[in-house]
């Protein structure tokens, strides 16, 4: 009789246990799951696919049928094994000290238990969170079902404690936010599935929404204009040596951009027949936009207005420079040279601590490469900026400003815009802060 009673317990025992894995099993799954995962569901608008959308849609419910499930499994799970080592030590363990045999068994069960009922399970399912989901949801459904009117009392309790204590809960407790896909790509990366040029990109289209055409735009002072009123005999052989497929027109003035002429529709008449032809009548209607349009509005519009070039003005209506699309995806890939682009480098080392570096050069780029801490102000992005500020007058060749860690001197001008200075280090933030930690 007794021992029939063992094995009623060691079966009642391994199907608590089925059931605790089944609920260790299902949460893991479920918490995994992201809403990119209900569309490998081939049968759609399935019963499956409906309860994974209600799930992370609104999880309470199921939740806490998880939770009840998984918490009362657990504890007849515990005290039937309890009962069960303690049959066992009636029948045949009677000759041991009873306290190190209780305190034993019950090692030995936690330990039995946590493998069989948490670890395995939980591994198992976060691996195939989406093929356990669609398995185990139906059945939690039909357990929410049953036991309703007890989660929601729960519910409402848990609820009202939430409140006392002034928690805020978010709606969707399974959003993927930016943050989220940051991780997984550079988890990604680490772990090689990821290539690290494939991370950057991914980063870089994050950064595309939040950039503005100020940030990228060719500045004025170095846009390649044409004058309406010059022929193509007078501007044919440097447009060709500039190699750009569109070309903007102005009226007197860069600030007055009046249209854009197309290379192609250039070359359509012979320089000779047609020398005498002014650019004015090639020019088609120039794109005008703000300075704060971003980069995914201006991508938009260059798609529906099947343009390829933007003017971006000031609030005055003064022209501050051009966006192509050509600027618009090197944001996204990287810089795309042609066989027009020139290869130079904006930062070029001659000494150790000595280097020749671009007016224009970013000042972000620069402080990254040469580990220094140049000042970035609202007023101003580049090298040239930073110095024309300090100086607190137009640049000539030969001034001078000191910062902190750094000496720049302007070595070349042209037209009042500064085209290259030298940056001599003096000391770098690594040894600053080297220094900071000694005091």
């Amino acid at each position: 009789m007794e021992e029939q009673r063992i094995w009623v317990k060691i079966i009642l025992l391994i199907i608590l246990l089925f059931l605790s894995a089944f609920f260790s099993a299902t949460e893991a799954a479920l918490i995994s799951l992201k809403r990119i995962h209900i569309g490998d569901i081939k049968e759609k608008n399935s019963k499956e696919e409906t309860l994974l959308k209600l799930w992370l849609k609104n999880p309470n419910e199921l939740l806490t049928t998880l939770l009840l499930g998984k918490t009362a499994v657990y504890v007849l799970s515990v005290s039937t094994a309890v009962m069960l080592a303690e049959s066992y030590y009636n029948s045949f363990f009677g000759h041991m000290n009873r306290s190190f045999y209780m305190f034993s068994a019950f090692v030995i069960i936690v330990i039995i238990m946590l493998i069989i009922t948490e670890i395995t399970p939980r591994v198992f399912a976060k691996n195939s969170a989406a093929k356990i989901s669609r398995t185990l949801i139906v059945p939690l459904n039909t357990l929410r079902i049953i036991l309703r009117p007890v989660i929601l009392i729960f519910l409402e309790i848990s609820k009202l404690i939430i409140k006392l204590f002034g928690i805020k809960v978010k709606e969707q407790m399974f959003e993927i936010t930016e943050e989220d896909i940051k991780t997984f790509v550079k988890e990604g990366t680490e772990v090689g599935v990821i290539e690290e040029g494939e991370e950057e990109m991914i980063h870089s289209i994050f950064e595309f929404s939040d950039t503005t055409v100020k940030e990228i735009l060719t500045p004025r002072t170095t846009v390649f204009a044409l004058d309406m009123e010059k022929t193509i005999g007078e501007v044919w052989d440097e447009v060709v040596e500039q190699g750009f497929s569109r070309i903007p027109v102005y009226n007197e003035t860069i600030d007055k951009i009046v249209g854009i002429v197309h290379m192609k529709d250039m070359i359509k008449y012979n320089k000779e027949e047609h020398s005498d032809m002014k650019i004015k009548e090639l020019m088609k209607e120039p794109y005008f936009v703000p300075t704060t349009k971003t980069l995914v509005e201006l991508l938009e519009e260059f798609k529906k207005k099947q343009s390829h070039m933007a003017i971006i003005i000031d609030e005055y209506g003064g022209t501050l420079g051009i966006v192509t699309i050509e600027d618009l995806l090197e944001e996204i890939v990287g810089e795309i040279r042609d066989e027009f682009d020139q290869e130079e480098e904006s930062i070029q080392q001659i000494k150790e601590t000595i280097f020749d570096i671009r007016g224009d050069t970013v000042i972000e780029e620069l402080n990254e490469e040469l580990d220094i801490n140049m000042p970035v102000s609202e007023e101003y992005d580049t090298v040239s900026g930073y110095v024309q500020d300090e100086l607190g007058k137009v640049a000539e060749e030969g001034d001078q400003v000191k910062g902190d860690g750094f000496i720049l001197k302007v070595m070349e001008v042209d037209n009042k815009r500064i085209e290259k200075l030298r940056i001599i280090i003096t000391e770098k933030n690594n040894e600053r802060e080297a220094d900071d930690g000694k005091d």
